[in-house]
């Protein structure tokens, strides 16, 4: 009986804490900011699963799909093929995806050869997390993309799972 009216006393304080803390006011922070669409997007330079460097500059002129995934993630797996189809029907028109795993080189690049992603692959569990932040991804919530213009100017961002007819829409209005 004794450790039930401790167990409810520690509870309200606990909420009266959290109430003091934070303010009864006080808004939550936004899930995702949309105040970049329009403006530059933030270069970047994350090791690829080929050994080699991704910079984001280097793709200047190309119309780009930044993806944030990682191989754990269900949504990121579902969505993973229809880029690989989608980069295959634009690649040759000045269009690329530019994946950012959120995880290790071990992870990245077995799921990436597994399921024969055809485009580049960066990856990095910190250093990814900086830059989806860097792009609005407040939250760290996966899949998250960002489209870029060849002026690599941020043109829309998608939280979730991206569908490939609306992908393909905001691809064809802007080549």
């Amino acid at each position: 009986m004794l450790i039930n009216k401790q167990r409810k006393t520690y509870f309200i304080l606990a909420i009266l804490l959290t109430f003091l803390l934070n303010g009864c006011d006080k808004k939550p922070p936004a899930l995702f900011e949309f105040a970049q669409i329009g403006s530059m997007a933030e270069d970047f330079t994350l090791p690829s699963i080929d050994g080699k460097q991704i910079t984001l500059s280097d793709h200047k002129g190309k119309l780009i799909l930044l993806n944030f995934w990682a191989s754990w993630c269900p949504p990121c797996r579902f969505e993973i093929p229809d880029f690989i189809k989608l980069q295959n029907k634009y690649q040759d028109k000045n269009f690329t995806f530019i994946g950012i795993a959120i995880e290790g080189l071990d992870n990245a690049k077995a799921y990436s050869n597994e399921a024969g992603i055809n485009y580049p692959i960066a990856y990095g569990k910190k250093a990814g997390q900086i830059i989806a932040t860097a792009y609005g991804d407040s939250a760290g919530a996966l899949p998250y993309s960002v489209l870029i213009g060849r002026d690599q100017k941020i043109i829309a961002i998608f939280p979730g799972l991206l569908r490939p007819k609306k992908l393909s829409k905001a691809i064809e209005e802007n080549l």
